[in-house]
């Protein structure tokens, strides 16, 4: 990849609001939904994507994020209906990626312990709870502590079980290397509040409904 257009920034954007949508879900009701997490965690095992989308496999898996940006975004929801918790999470991954992009010896710790989770998929099988575990570890042995420190508010019965704790521990790990992919990609925090429009249509074409027919799709703007 090496020219990059609104839709990688908003592709980028989208998986930052996703892990962060997927975290609030598993602190606060103890699940969220299978496929998109497993789309998110693997993400971080994908390497030399050839495009930005390559990350997250395609459009379909990045729907729930797609939601999120639009309610968090958009102008025309009310500021009290936004989810404070997740505008927090999303900043803090943005806030610790500034750090972590610019920390080489980091970056390559947390190499090392995914390369060790990818290959458990292979012994275990993807998102067994080893796996995860795996990735959980590479987050809090080396994000876990940096500031800001990512407090995740939800029911205590929710973070205190070990299964839930490295889920969250891996979305917010998947959540960074989104927030890695989208200054790669031209994104940058000044920019995201004067292009918030533009984030929103781009954000807007991407949206697929549970009932979408992309060949339907097709032929209608044939059509036109």
């Amino acid at each position: 990849m090496s020219e990059y257009t609104q839709q990688d920034k908003t592709i980028a954007l989208i998986g930052i609001y996703q892990s962060a949508q997927m975290v609030y879900e598993l602190a606060t009701k103890g699940q969220t939904d299978d496929s998109a997490f497993k789309a998110t965690v693997n993400s971080l095992f994908i390497e030399n994507p050839e495009s930005t989308i390559d990350v997250y496999g395609d459009v379909q898996n990045i729907q729930k994020g797609v939601d999120v940006l639009l309610a968090q975004m958009s102008t025309d929801q009310a500021v009290q209906n936004r989810n404070v918790e997740i505008t927090r999470y999303v900043l803090s991954l943005m806030i610790l990626a500034k750090k972590i992009k610019n920390d080489p010896d980091g970056l390559q710790k947390i190499f090392g312990v995914l390369e060790t989770a990818k290959a458990q998929t292979e012994q275990f099988g993807e998102m067994h709870e080893n796996v995860i575990a795996t990735v959980a570890r590479a987050y809090s042995e080396n994000i876990s502590n940096m500031a800001p420190r990512i407090m995740v508010n939800g029911h205590g019965g929710h973070l205190q079980n070990p299964r839930i704790a490295n889920k969250i521990r891996a979305l917010l790990l998947a959540g960074l290397r989104s927030a890695l992919l989208w200054y790669q990609v031209g994104g940058n925090r000044w920019s995201l509040l004067w292009s918030r429009k533009k984030y929103l249509q781009t954000a807007q074409t991407m949206y697929r409904p549970a009932n979408f027919d992309e060949s339907s799709q097709f032929f209608k703007d044939e059509d036109k």
